[in-house]
């Protein structure tokens, strides 16, 4: 796979997260508004340093605004073992919702995973109820394939909730 060390948008750069990254990243790991529809958070400084000691070239990036130079959100794009399938991911601080970045992001992630890492399909699960994510994904032409009820234990409000998962494959995307 031709793993990339940095992905640019119009307004964004995606580039590999880093230690020096610490306080930006727990600014929105550790806001439950901010978590809410995550699989892990709030999370601890301690908690925020370890994960960032575990970052992958080529799949996890601190996103970072081109016209503030500031660490704005996080994303990631996962392939599995048999460099087939690649599920992304991604979060931003609630200050930078709704400004269309998520949309760039998840824009360039598909193209990296279609254009340089060669997958074949890729896949996003979300919350069945966070509107904000599944929309993103679908004005980038993914299609909701499955719901599953229940699934997802949402740890800032104590509940399971049901899970969506959207995916888009390469001969779609290339059409």
């Amino acid at each position: 796979m031709n793993f990339c060390e940095k992905l640019e948008t119009e307004r964004l750069i995606l580039r590999l997260a880093t230690l020096d990254d610490a306080d930006a990243f727990y600014s929105w790991g550790s806001c439950p508004e901010n978590v809410r529809w995550m699989a892990w958070g709030p999370n601890t400084m301690e908690q925020t340093r370890d994960y960032l000691k575990t970052v992958r070239k080529g799949m996890d990036f601190a996103v970072v605004s081109k016209e503030s130079g500031a660490v704005i959100g996080s994303c990631g794009i996962y392939p599995d073992s048999a460099g087939d399938t690649g599920e992304l991911g991604w979060v931003l601080h609630k200050n930078h919702h709704k400004q269309g970045f998520g949309t760039e992001i998840c824009a360039k992630l598909i193209r990296y995973g279609f254009k340089e890492l060669n997958l074949r399909r890729i896949t996003a699960p979300c919350a069945a109820v966070n509107y904000g994510s599944y929309r993103i994904m679908e004005r980038n032409g993914m299609r909701r394939e499955a719901l599953h009820i229940k699934k997802f234990w949402a740890r800032v409000d104590k509940e399971w909730v049901d899970e969506a998962v959207y995916a888009i494959l390469a001969e779609e995307y290339n059409a």
